[in-house]
């Protein structure tokens, strides 16, 4: 063989191994490239989990829960709220809090919308009015996630919104206003002038406990002037002066305030003007200040609006999420206090607002 040969041989075997080499090059970078497609396709299929179960995600597993809340109002709304959160946690939930000021709805709502965009299990609602609620339902029910109102019920008119409601949770506001009116015909059965201090207005447990006075109180009870007093003690001790000074001639028998805050103001007020023991006072929510206030003689009656249901309400959202039927209003029992049963309450030790 001559050299001319050897050498174009070795060319030609040279060029082969180049060849090999490059399609094994090939062939290692096509195996990282598809390992590197299945890497990425599992972490966004893991994303994709993440983004479906929600607020849930990352989050040991529990389920999470939106609380459109009051916040600082008064005993009973501090009672309340703290035994929802606390019923809460205690069945396992991530409860998120969401308190507003000055019962500003707008506040409320925008805290209800980040609630439905953060795609929770559920959503409390315990709103400062009852009526605006329709578009942000209605995301709610389109995002199906289901709501529950507590305390205080919200009317709502479209029906598509009305489908995101599960349940009302919450002792009677008319039942309320109901016990103030027969206690009232009792005390007065020939009839008297009375006041009446609302809470704020247009909020439904405003107008349902009127509604309830209205229903049982006897003709000749006559009510001199309904004026709000925004559930504070202090503005309520100056309505009520107001009140007993412009009607001073005609005499005033009866106060009927629509919580305990307003009771104890107008209760100040009755004392600065000299007329303790002479005006009968009834109060509504049964605080421990109020309750206090009776047996001390200071109010006549107190008419309890139980704040202690946040275990019903845990329950409820547990029930629903685990797919069984829940009631549509589940009512809370609540009492009235006379000046013994007031003391008796106190004495017990139980009360827990």
């Amino acid at each position: 063989m001559t050299k001319e040969v050897i050498k174009q041989t070795e060319e030609r075997s040279s060029e082969r191994k180049e060849t090999q080499l490059e399609e094994e090059c090939s062939m290692k970078n096509w195996k990282k490239a598809i390992a590197l497609i299945a890497s990425m396709s599992a972490l966004v299929s893991m994303a994709a989990c993440g983004s479906a179960n929600g607020a849930s995600g990352g989050n040991g597993g529990k389920k999470v829960v939106g609380f459109v809340a009051v916040g600082a109002e008064g005993g009973f709304r501090t009672a309340n709220e703290n035994d929802i959160q606390t019923a809460f946690k205690d069945a396992g939930f991530d409860l998120r809090y969401s308190p507003t000021t000055q019962s500003d709805q707008q506040k409320q709502i925008q805290a209800f919308n980040k609630f439905v965009n953060d795609e929770v299990d559920a959503i409390i609602l315990s709103s400062t009015e009852d009526s605006g609620w329709d578009d942000s339902l209605k995301k709610a029910a389109e995002a199906e996630i289901p709501v529950f109102t507590v305390d205080r019920d919200v009317d709502v008119q479209d029906a598509a919104a009305k489908k995101a409601i599960v349940s009302h949770i919450g002792p009677s506001n008319e039942w309320c206003g109901q016990q103030a009116a027969e206690f009232l015909n009792k005390q007065f059965p020939d009839g008297g002038n009375g006041l009446i201090l609302e809470g704020i207005a247009g909020l439904s447990v405003v107008k349902d406990r009127q509604t309830g006075f209205d229903e049982k109180i006897a003709s000749n009870q006559k009510v001199l002037e309904s004026q709000s007093a925004n559930w504070s003690t202090d503005e309520a001790k100056t309505v009520t002066a107001g009140l007993l000074d412009k009607y001073k001639s005609q005499g005033v028998n009866w106060i009927w305030a629509q919580n305990d805050e307003m009771a104890l103001g107008a209760a100040q007020a009755v004392d600065a003007a000299g007329l303790k023991g002479k005006v009968t006072i009834i109060g509504n929510d049964g605080t421990k200040a109020a309750l206090q206030a009776v047996a001390d003689g200071e109010l006549a009656f107190d008419i309890e609006y139980n704040p202690i249901f946040g275990k019903e309400t845990a329950q409820a959202v547990q029930d629903y999420l685990d797919g069984k039927d829940v009631e549509p209003n589940i009512e809370i029992e609540s009492k009235t206090f006379t000046k013994e049963e007031a003391q008796a309450a106190l004495d017990s030790g139980e009360r827990q607002y």
